[in-house]
């Protein structure tokens, strides 16, 4: 019998002799297919794994052109459609915009602060010797309350406009 103090690396057989273990990588063993192992390098290489990670580099690579072009693409998208929005509710602005100008209030209203015209029938004034920073701050004061109640408001009728001038008279 082999002593209990005999090698580890050793098997003893039924006879009592001691035959030297199998070791990886050596001929007629199971471990002969696979490479043996360097000594600095802790993964074994394996030519199927190493293929299959050279084709999924390859697969990954033939990826990268079509997925940057489709980012690409999809970035320029949603920027028109962002374009198109601002564009849209720029569109819906200028139409009510338009939809006021072509009310008769409004054109009323250009004309007399713009050219100075008066409907027939009224007479215009001119009031002179007011101090410049006065009228103008006054101008601005109620052009700006007129320009935002007049679109909502309409026109004096031409009874208060007489009666307007005639309380200006007799004071």
């Amino acid at each position: 019998m082999a002593s209990p103090t005999a090698a580890p690396s050793r098997r003893t057989s039924r006879t009592g002799r001691t035959a030297p273990s199998v070791a990886r990588g050596a001929p007629g063993s199971a471990g002969a297919a696979r490479a043996p192992r360097r000594a600095g390098s802790p993964v074994e290489l394996r030519p199927v794994r190493l293929a299959a990670f050279i084709l999924l580099i390859i697969a990954a690579a033939l990826y990268v052109s079509p997925l940057r072009a489709f980012f690409a693409q999809q970035d320029n998208y949603l920027r028109q459609v962002a374009s198109l929005k601002q564009a849209q509710l720029q569109n819906g602005a200028l139409r009510a915009q338009i939809a006021t100008m072509r009310t008769r209030d409004y054109v009323t209203r250009q004309a007399r602060e713009q050219y100075q015209l008066v409907p027939s029938g009224l007479q215009a004034f001119v009031v002179k010797g007011l101090p410049a920073g006065e009228s103008a701050d006054a101008q601005d004061a109620t052009g700006d309350a007129a320009g935002a109640a007049g679109a909502a408001t309409p026109a004096p009728s031409l009874l208060s406009r007489l009666a307007d001038l005639w309380r200006t008279i007799r004071q």
